[in-house]
């Protein structure tokens, strides 16, 4: 999300493969991140061949207590709660 977005829902997706997975940008309204399983943002080829890249399954650059999050999966993240992920 990017811009002034508010009000959104972000949920019950499937996220894999993308240099970011969801990212949330700074200036953003209140929004929902719920019940998505985000998961191997960079894609694995990326990650091996460049490694300067930094990207993750979850950025949110939002203020604190903008942005919701529940019952996400994600391996990496900032801003973010990532619970662990079970096998």
């Amino acid at each position: 999300m990017v811009g002034t977005a508010s009000g959104n829902f972000v949920d019950t997706n499937l996220v894999t493969g993308n240099t970011n997975g969801i990212y949330i940008a700074a200036t953003v309204g209140q929004n929902f991140v719920r019940d998505n399983t985000v998961i191997g943002n960079p894609p694995i080829q990326v990650s091996n061949t460049r490694p300067e890249v930094r990207a993750l399954d979850i950025v949110n650059l939002s203020p604190p207590e903008r942005t919701t999050f529940q019952r996400n999966k994600c391996v990496t993240a900032v801003g973010a709660p990532c619970p662990v992920i079970s096998p």
